[in-house]
């Protein structure tokens, strides 16, 4: 596969990432952005991801590489009629995808596989929305990369009702070709990882809470062997992006999903994490890409006077046993919802959404099942 020519509509974090992904395996890569800034800071931030990857000749991989304001320019370049794959990774919004589809799909080639970076939105609703040409919906499908994609080696391809084996397959292929393990799972809120790591991240913040600090759940998940603690996740995401992957959980589960007012209250004041400089943790805004983040002293004392009935000092500590009980334990009871969901079919496919996906240990799943 590698050469042939992919676009990507969406010129953000993620979609700058995926771009990199493919350049790397040496495809030809159109990403569009409606945005003239995203547009012009493009090349700068797809050099940067690839040099985060350690990618030997950048330069060369770049030469591939464009990035335009145009509808048309994005899918007719490089002297293809018709490009092979569009993954669409733009905001998160039905109504703005399908916006940019009404737009898109009469440019598209007969062949062409359109699929969508969506982390929550149905696959289902979203193709409801294609324009009725050249059964598109057949060649619909979600294809969900995780953050940061240079690290996570899953994707999850969403079947939709209409999905066509062979643009499964396809998908399936395309995957592959850029060392990504595809993970193929049925329709339904929050598919299986997102809701996986909704059960992770609210058990966290139920515990922050009861009283244990951010440093001291973040520290127990990582001593665990999680990638990264609870509150870096959603700093890395977006607490945004978190929050909204929650109402559609809530919409979809209101006996068993509760929002967190600690992170609406967050979101409401415009602290989003890593990428506004300040969320769970505070970030140096000259060195905010690589800054580990150091603690947020005002957001504890705001924690503990509104939902510790003001509670400083002393604080439980946050035993392994706690945190399995109350984070991890309630990934474990998610996966068996999910299968009985008839999301995925078996038991590993959840262990492999967990462990390629969300960084979980591969030799703690099998262990702490038995617990």
């Amino acid at each position: 596969m590698p050469n042939e020519h992919i676009a990507i509509f969406g010129a953000g974090q993620m979609g700058v990432a995926i771009a990199a992904a493919f350049l790397k395996k040496r495809f030809f890569v159109t990403l569009y952005d409606m945005s003239e800034q995203a547009v012009d800071t493009a090349w700068n931030r797809v050099e940067a991801e690839l040099a985060l990857q350690n990618t030997a000749n950048v330069a060369e991989l770049l030469a591939n590489f464009t990035c335009t304001g145009s509808l048309e320019n994005a899918l007719r370049i490089h002297g293809t009629e018709h490009i092979t794959f569009v993954i669409e990774t733009i905001t998160e919004k039905l109504r703005v995808k399908s916006r940019l589809y009404a737009e898109v799909v009469p440019l598209l080639g007969g062949s062409t596989v359109l699929v969508s970076n969506t982390s929550t939105i149905s696959i289902n609703n979203l193709a409801a929305t294609l324009p009725n040409a050249n059964n598109m919906a057949a060649r619909f499908c979600g294809f969900h990369f995780f953050h940061p994609v240079r690290e996570r080696s899953l994707v999850e391809i969403i079947r939709g009702q209409a999905t066509s084996e062979e643009t499964l397959e396809r998908a399936k292929r395309l995957a592959l070709a850029i060392d990504k393990t595809p993970l193929v799972v049925n329709d339904g809120p929050g598919f299986v990882v997102n809701r996986l790591l909704n059960a992770y991240l609210s058990g966290a913040l139920h515990l922050l809470t009861e009283g244990a600090t951010i440093r001291q759940i973040d520290a127990v998940a990582e001593q665990y062997g999680m990638a990264m603690g609870p509150f870096r996740i959603m700093d890395e995401i977006g607490l945004d992006v978190t929050m909204h992957g929650g109402w559609v959980l809530f919409k979809a589960f209101p006996d068993r999903v509760e929002p967190s007012p600690i992170l609406l209250e967050l979101v409401r004041d415009g602290h989003l994490g890593r990428k506004t400089g300040c969320g769970f943790y505070r970030y140096e805004s000259s060195t905010m890409w690589k800054s580990p983040g150091q603690p947020h002293a005002e957001l504890e004392t705001m924690i503990s006077e509104k939902y510790r009935g003001g509670q400083i000092a002393p604080l439980p500590s946050v035993t392994t046993d706690r945190m399995i009980g109350r984070s991890i334990g309630e990934m474990f009871r998610e996966g068996q919802r999910i299968l009985d969901d008839g999301i995925v079919t078996s038991s590993a496919e959840v262990e492999l959404a967990v462990t390629l996906g969300l960084g979980f240990p591969k030799d703690r799943w099998k262990e702490t099942m038995t617990k």
